[in-house]
């Protein structure tokens, strides 16, 4: 049995496991980085830290993500940083048995390298995404110097209470 955070980027599942997530909260206005990615919303505070925010849904479709009480960031660990990615709607975290789950057939031409599988629940079809494969070099290269920016993170939790209202523990 695994577990995994699903969610919902332009109409579709997508499962993101567990061990990367750190925490879902709200969208806060991000601050946008001129001549940057267009996926790349901006970057905002995180608990003293520099965090980009990737549109999710402009990264995997090259459509923007419409952005509405339901949408989420969901903050994950990413190449020893953290990114925060919008998506339209967190269903919850689910779990899974290895029956469920289906490798990515080398046959079916339409997935990119971050899908790294399938998940069949009910009726539906679950995409994993794989965020290290997510990003390709010039795109990784961008993302990490916003984040190279970034302060030493307070470890006074005192410092932070209520400083992220809306948060959502996964």
């Amino acid at each position: 049995m695994k577990q995994y955070v699903v969610f919902e980027s332009n109409n579709q599942n997508f499962a993101l496991n567990l061990s990367v997530v750190e925490r879902i909260i709200e969208l806060e206005n991000p601050k946008k980085i001129p001549e940057s990615s267009s996926y790349l919303l901006g970057v905002t505070q995180y608990r003293g830290m520099i965090l980009p925010i990737i549109d999710l849904t402009k990264r995997l479709y090259d459509v923007y993500s419409n952005h509405n009480i339901d949408s989420k960031v969901i903050v994950v660990l990413w190449k020893d940083t953290q990114i925060g990615l919008l998506v339209d709607n967190v269903i919850g975290i689910k779990t899974f048995s290895e029956e469920q789950f289906e490798n990515y057939n080398a046959d079916i031409q339409i997935l990119k390298e971050y899908v790294s599988g399938f998940i069949k629940a009910e009726e539906d079809i679950t995409f994993i995404l794989d965020t290290d494969k997510l990003f390709d070099l010039e795109q990784e290269k961008e993302l990490l110097s916003t984040t190279e920016k970034s302060e030493t993170p307070d470890t006074d939790p005192s410092k932070n209470i209520g400083s992220h209202e809306g948060e959502i523990e996964p």
